[in-house]
């Protein structure tokens, strides 16, 4: 699992590694130069006209270095110098040293782009702490209006690598190839546009400075599958768990099936869907595995009652927000349910009583887009926003909080956050949170901690997409998809 340390944790980790391996700041540049060289390879092909912009402080020596080594692989490569500040930082005056000669140098007042099919953004680095104001802003401009693909150097010039910053000139970048670990920026909706396509690159920092610093903020990897035990030969469906989805209502017992499904593909043993009377015929047909209990209502959610022996409730998609539902949804939690996932209308159900709150089991895990986020905890400015108020809450309620997004975040009592890195655009269509919900129920129903069915579920929701969007395309998958691919992304646990 990939840690995310802040830039002043990263300025100390680079000095850590200098003083400790021991090697020189300028060899430090070089290797991350190389790092930078070496996917940069992958991407861009010979034939293309590279134009490095460099900056005076170490991004602009990384610029620099970068562009003697791309001359050296055969690149059709021009340099420009960009001189905002009279003073070159130390390693920054040594590659311009070492390029002799061949860097053009302009004022940024001065500055008129080059026509390039690849520009290489290395004006500013990750320690930004103020907006880009003045005659940058000009240049940043000119880089966002051009028809080039914009490349950045461990990260768009403008943007703040640990807050969200919107004023002054950003560049937009297209790729951004960053040292070591990725910045918290990247991973929050407003600043992550701003990114583009994020790859990070081991530089070499010292593995165990990085590794012993505090930090709340992690990615995801595929060693969270592990946290699923191999299955033994004598077990029975009874040792897998037995769940209970309360859901559906009319015209939406397909946010019941998707779910419903969901929680037997992930490996539950037994479930049981209590549905109104309307949707009887759907499920029985549809998912023959699952029992039924059935409401006194035809259309809504009345009656649901825990049935003995329930390890894992899961109450909400398709629901709807009725009165009697509600009050249902009350008695449920009254009843003591033990594991609790709470998705959809159950959060829009939470919103609308949120005294409600007060009554929800320790580690239940709730899943928000955010909308419902909103309506649950108020309106937030931004995504960073978001994050804090979700961390307080689930400190404060010990409660679990998925939050769904391009990077969906795990948001954890201890207020650690896990920010998955699968998935795809593909996957922002109708019902695909209903089969996340369900994964993650199937996996808690298995006996993983909350944090643990919650972490893997995100990754294996995403891994499916990933899946599913090579056989239909981002633009034609469904939630339906998910669930075809879901065996094989699970396989492997």
């Amino acid at each position: 699992m990939q840690k995310i340390l802040s830039a002043e944790q990263i300025r100390k980790a680079d000095q850590f590694t200098i003083q400790n391996e021991p090697i020189a700041s300028i060899d430090l540049m070089e290797r991350a130069s190389l790092a930078f060289v070496h996917e940069f390879e992958r991407l861009v092909h010979k034939g293309q006209h590279i134009l490095v912009l460099c900056g005076t402080g170490n991004n602009g020596g990384d610029g620099l270095a970068i562009t003697r080594l791309l001359l050296a692989k055969g690149y059709e490569v021009k340099a420009v110098l960009i001189r905002f500040s009279r003073q070159l930082s130390q390693d920054c005056q040594i590659n311009l040293e070492r390029l002799n000669g061949v860097v053009e140098e302009v004022s940024p007042v001065d500055f008129q782009l080059p026509q390039s099919e690849v520009i290489i953004d290395a004006l500013l680095g990750s320690g930004l702490n103020r907006p880009v104001s003045g005659d940058l802003d000009k240049v940043i401009e000119d880089i966002n209006s051009s028809q080039s693909q914009v490349m950045s150097v461990d990260i768009p010039s403008g943007l703040f690598a640990d807050e969200v910053n919107l004023d002054g000139a950003i560049v937009q970048a297209d790729v951004t190839i960053t040292f070591q670990l990725p910045k918290l920026s990247f991973l929050i909706p407003e600043t992550g546009k701003l990114v583009g396509k994020w790859l990070s690159v081991d530089i070499g920092l010292n593995q165990g400075y990085i590794n012993n610093r505090e930090g709340d903020f992690y990615i995801l990897d595929s060693s969270v599958k592990s946290n699923l035990q191999p299955r033994r030969k004598f077990e029975h469906k009874g040792n897998f768990g037995r769940v209970q989805v309360v859901a559906g209502g009319l015209g939406k017992m397909g946010a019941a099936f998707l779910c419903s499904k969901a929680v037997l593909r992930s490996g539950a043993g037994l479930l049981t869907v209590h549905v109104p009377v309307c949707g009887m015929q759907v499920m029985q047909t549809s998912l023959p595995e699952a029992m039924l209990t059935i409401d006194k209502e035809s259309y809504v959610i009345s009656t649901a009652k825990i049935l003995q022996n329930t390890e894992v409730v899961c109450f909400g998609p398709g629901v709807g927000t009725g009165r009697i539902t509600a009050e249902n949804f009350r008695a449920i939690l009254e009843s003591g349910v033990r594991k609790l996932v709470v998705d959809a209308d159950g959060l829009n159900i939470l919103g609308e009583n949120p005294e409600l709150m007060d009554l929800l089991p320790e580690g239940a895990i709730l899943t928000p887009h955010v909308v419902e986020f909103h309506r649950l905890f108020g309106e937030c400015k931004n995504g960073l926003e978001r994050l804090r108020v979700a961390q307080n809450v689930a400190f404060k309620r010990n409660l679990f909080i998925v939050l769904k997004g391009a990077h969906t975040a795990v948001v954890c009592p201890n207020q650690k956050v896990y920010f998955n890195n699968t998935g795809n655009p593909g996957m922002a269509t109708a019902g695909s949170g209903d089969v996340l919900a369900g994964i993650i129920t199937g996996l808690l129903a298995q006996g993983l901690a909350s944090v643990e069915a919650a972490t893997m579920g995100v990754f294996v929701h995403g891994e499916a997409g990933d899946l599913a969007e090579k056989t239909f395309g981002q633009t034609s998958l469904m939630a339906s998809d998910l669930l075809q691919y879901l065996p094989e992304a699970i396989s492997n646990a």
